[in-house]
């Protein structure tokens, strides 16, 4: 399968979009690259700190599925220019720069893994 380096990947991020929810936080990435098909998301990390898959929902528009309900089976399609917003249930994140790592599974490259760096007001 092909690499993707992690500094295409990082252009995924949209900058700004780290911020606190009343029950959690969210970011959001945006596919610049190619058309992609999500067979699994692997957890959120936060400053070394792994959040379980069953605590994370993810958004497409109007469109809700839960993070966990991804799977080979029941793959998620991620085409080009679509922007999706990942949101952590159940903590928030203190105020200041935080370390984000971002994984998933897909059908055309594999695992692809890479970390962001954002600011929560």
């Amino acid at each position: 399968m092909p690499a993707v380096p992690a500094f295409m990947l990082k252009k995924l991020y949209l900058k700004g979009s780290l911020k606190n929810l009343v029950d959690g936080f969210e970011f959001q990435i945006k596919n610049t690259l190619a058309p992609g098909t999500i067979t699994a998301l692997l957890p959120i990390e936060v400053d070394g700190k792994a959040y379980p898959i069953a605590d994370t929902v993810v958004s497409r528009g109007e469109e809700k599925m839960a993070a966990s309900a991804i799977s080979k089976e029941k793959p998620t399609s991620f085409g080009i220019n679509t922007t999706v917003t990942m949101t952590v249930k159940g903590a928030t994140l203190a105020p200041g720069s935080h370390t984000v790592v971002i994984g998933v599974v897909t059908r055309e490259a594999g695992e692809l893994k890479w970390d962001i760096t954002d600011t929560v007001a």
